[in-house]
């Protein structure tokens, strides 16, 4: 078996793929899944005649869609096209209607099952590739039969969504189609068999399932009557509150379950005042015979209903339950055991739900990235059909999987991604502002009617969603209530990094021991000094008190003494290095920038231990405005060549007379205003791009004055960024190979950033020189690193740091520097000019005299202009 899948651009590019391809029926069937979330209904048509055109043989499969699965990602806006051959096995594809086109009546599901066994499935079918529109009601029922009707045959797919294009709710749109046409009421599969294919068909839900199981004791189509002989929307309202039936987005989060397919959710859809006719209506030939077997009930009573997107079969258990991250995370590990370890996976299909998909972006993205180099392919659906254990059932709310193959093969999973759930928590926050609510109007008492039952369902939930994934200890979804609620303003993050090393050393039973012994060595020290342990994530935990229980300085004391004890490894385990971020009058809203701000400097600055009081770390509101407002100078100035070189005279002091110019970049925006580098620089390199832009032109336009230049000579800055940008380079490259006087420009070396492959730097040095240039270091004398560059490379310049020229004749230290240098320099054996910047007066002047510094550059002399003197 051999699948290829490509995003659709054109038919040209179409075209040409297929040709290189080169498919051949008489090596195997071929199966060619289109997914458009970009065709209208006759343009998908046409396409699916254009693909049939290139390959005859093809059995096309196609369906709307809102957004593509593809390579591990979701797409909107995309079409998606998957190309299965196979070896010795067989393909059968078949577009059924599901309305009679003689009656107008809609097939049912004990019909429509005959005709697939009839039609579709054969004698050695694996998988069952199945797609229904929307509107069809018995698909529940369907499905089921598919369990007796062919038996041990797993199946996949959903329902069609419709693309967003169209301007329609997803509930009311979604086709289905192949070469022959397309249609909004019709189902379509591909039956896939032989004997050497095998597959598997699964999914993850991430429902947990809480509470007593309750009867379904009345139904009429999809409407939920009565359970347990009450009035099921009453029921269902009194259950989780009127919060939640006034909003339909929210109740998403809170589904109900069969209680024989606890995993699978059912979305329920609440209706205030309505009448069992607003909702089905009684002309509607799905709606016949459910009202034939209710003639005492009063269909235009108007009330309180509940409906599903199936139609409902009374004596069925239900339980009530929620979906959360953690249930997410731990379905989907399990789920890609089964993926994993699967023997022949040659090929993967892959469906997500829509509902999925926008309640719970950031674990959808999560769930898709394990499987990012690999070949699935799919869409996203509007309800699933998807094989739990075995056994083929209708979902919502799921994300689908089946893997398949006749020959043994691997694919390239990345298994590392279920290691860093970190992001997933974030789809929670809805779910816990919810209950949050429901636990303040109960302490009110403004919800007597619900009371008892809502304060239980809070509870369970709650006892779920607030505990960490691997040990019985609150996460930091809890840790979050308690800075809200509860007044912990004292919170110690402790992060334990780069653990991902200790794999490629020590064995996973060494690791785990490790990791037991820390987190029992944190909750015992908490426990002993009455503090809240919260697990963030893996080595990533947190203790927490309120500042009235203890004192900044006690708790700070406390947490240096718990760094020790960690310090102190037994021979058993591996010897860690916890960093501790104390951070001090904690609230929701700062604590993730002010923990992000301190973890950042802690890094930069290799700290393990960092207090951040009361007001430190918090995002200055103007200071953002400001940089927001210079990102929009910068943008100006790009757009409207309002990068402006000033040029500083630098003055020779033996000749008396200006050597050379140092060029020195100025922007202007649409006002005429001049910003200077230290307004507008820092921020244009936080963008990158950004910097590189007004970083080129800046180059370009010194160039162009120079090169015509015979007697002038000036000096370019340049940093490790542009030394790394090969644009940059190139231009500096030619721009010297073709200048008359190369040894007109120097390179002026800055200190603004870490160097992180020195063997680049002087590999620029080296290509300068050889073409003719010349380069300065700048701000020598200003740290380590400067004299790494005097070692390291030949340099021409040296400029002295303006901070030790401006005190060299108030301060003993900064005048011997100065010495120093000019000290070093008549040592030397190398030709170098010492340049003297932040030259501002007669008396320095003087100074740098009198230890025969080469060169003064400063107001002294020379005022930055945009014109050369």
């Amino acid at each position: 078996m051999f699948t290829w899948n490509f995003q659709y651009v054109s038919r040209a590019r179409l075209t040409d793929t297929f040709s290189q391809l080169m498919l051949n029926a008489r090596q195997g069937d071929i199966l060619i899944r289109i997914h458009t979330a970009i065709h209208h209904e006759e343009e998908a048509v046409d396409l699916a005649r254009f693909i049939k055109n290139l390959v005859p043989e093809a059995k096309i499969f196609g369906t709307s869609t809102s957004a593509v699965i593809n390579l591990g990602k979701v797409a909107n806006n995309q079409c998606v096209i998957s190309v299965t051959q196979m070896d010795e096995g067989k393909i059968k594809t078949a577009m059924l209607p599901t309305i009679d086109k003689n009656t107008g009546r809609p097939i049912g599901a004990d019909e429509l099952c005959r005709q697939v066994r009839d039609e579709v499935v054969f004698g050695d079918t694996r998988i069952l590739l199945t797609f229904f529109t929307l509107g069809y009601y018995d698909i529940y029922k369907f499905v089921e039969n598919t369990n007796e009707s062919f038996h041990g045959v797993q199946m996949i797919g959903g329902v069609a969504a419709g693309a967003e294009f169209e301007n329609k709710p997803f509930s009311s749109t979604g086709f289905v189609f192949n070469e022959n046409g397309w249609s909004d009421n019709a189902v379509i599969f591909a039956a896939m068999g032989g004997a050497t294919l095998e597959a598997l068909s699964s999914y993850a839900s991430g429902v947990q399932n809480v509470g007593e199981e309750y009867e379904i004791t009345d139904a009429i189509g999809s409407c939920i009557l009565e359970v347990k002989g009450t009035d099921a929307g009453r029921e269902y309202r009194i259950g989780i509150g009127d919060e939640l039936v006034e909003n339909g987005a929210l109740s998403n989060l809170f589904p109900v379950v069969y209680a024989d397919v606890p995993d699978i959710p059912i979305y329920l859809r609440y209706f205030r005042n309505e009448s069992l006719e607003d909702i089905l209506p009684k002309d509607d030939p799905w709606n016949e015979a459910d009202y034939a077997s209710h003639p005492d009930t009063d269909t235009s009573l108007k009330r309180e209903l509940v409906t599903v997107n199936h139609n409902v079969t009374p004596g069925r258990m239900l339980k009530r339950g929620f979906i959360y991250d953690k249930k997410i995370i731990e379905d989907n590990r399990l789920l890609f055991r089964r993926i994993e370890n699967f023997d022949k996976a040659e090929t993967i299909f892959a469906y997500a739900c829509t509902l999925r998909h926008q309640l719970f972006p950031n674990c959808v993205k999560w769930e898709l990235s394990a499987y990012e180099n690999s070949n699935m392919c799919g869409c996203v659906v509007a309800g699933e059909i998807v094989c739990s254990n075995g056994r083929n059932v209708f979902a919502n709310g799921t994300f689908g999987i089946a893997i398949m193959g006749e020959n043994d093969a691997t694919q390239e999973f990345n298994p590392f991604a279920y290691s860093n759930t970190a992001g997933t928590e974030k789809d929670n926050k809805t779910l816990l502002h919810y209950l949050i609510n429901v636990e303040k109007r109960l302490k009110e008492g403004t919800v007597a009617e619900a009371a008892d039952t809502l304060k239980e369902f809070v509870r369970e939930c709650g006892q779920q969603l607030l505990a960490s994934e691997t040990e019985d200890i609150p996460n930091g979804s809890a840790m979050n209530l308690d800075i809200r609620f509860k007044g912990y303003d004292r919170i110690c993050v402790i992060n334990v990094v780069d653990t991902l090393p200790m794999r490629t050393v020590f064995p996973e039973q060494i690791i785990r021991l490790t990791y037991k012994d820390y987190i029992s060595k944190c909750s015992a020290f908490a426990r002993a000094h009455n503090y809240r342990l919260y697990i963030i994530s893996n080595w990533n935990i947190a203790i927490g008190a309120p500042s009235y229980m203890v004192s900044l300085p006690t708790f700070v004391s406390d947490m240096e003494n718990l760094q020790k004890d960690l310090f102190a490894t037994s021979e058993e385990c591996i010897a860690i290095v916890p960093m501790f971020c104390v951070l001090d009058d904690c609230s929701i809203e700062g604590f993730e920038t002010r923990y992000n701000l301190a973890r950042l400097d802690m890094m930069n600055k290799n700290l393990q231990f960092k207090v951040v009081r009361s007001g430190e770390g918090l995002l200055d509101e103007q200071s953002i405005r400001e940089s927001y407002h210079m990102v929009n100078v910068i943008n100006y100035a790009i757009a409207h060549d309002g990068i402006i070189p000033y040029y500083q005279g630098i003055y020779d002091n033996s000749a008396g007379r200006i050597h050379h110019y140092e060029s020195l970049m100025r922007i202007v925006d649409e006002n005429g205003r001049i910003y200077y580098p230290n307004s507008f620089l820092d921020v244009a390199r936080k963008f990158g791009l950004m910097y590189d832009s007004i970083s080129l032109k800046m180059i370009r336009k010194v160039f162009e004055k120079f090169l015509k230049l015979d007697n002038m000579s000036v000096s370019i800055n340049v940093g490790y960024r542009d030394i790394k940008n090969r644009e940059i380079l190139e231009y500096i490259y030619d721009a010297l190979s073709t200048a008359r006087h190369p040894e007109n420009f120097i390179f002026e070396i800055l200190e603004n950033e870490d160097i992180a492959e020195y063997d680049t730097l002087v590999s620029f040095v080296a290509k300068i020189h050889e073409l003719g240039g010349k380069i300065a270091i700048d701000d020598f004398g200003s740290g380590f690193s400067n004299l790494q560059h005097i070692l390291s490379i030949h340099s021409d310049f040296i400029k002295i740091d303006g901070s030790i020229v401006r005190k060299c004749c108030e301060s003993a230290d900064s005048e011997n520097l100065i010495a120093l240098i000019s000290g070093w320099k008549k040592l030397s054996t190398r030709v170098i000019g010492i340049i003297a910047e932040y030259v501002e007066n007669d008396e320095i002047q003087e100074k740098l005299v009198k230890y025969g510094i080469d060169y003064s550059q400063g107001y002294l002399f020379s005022k930055p202009e945009p014109e050369i003197m």
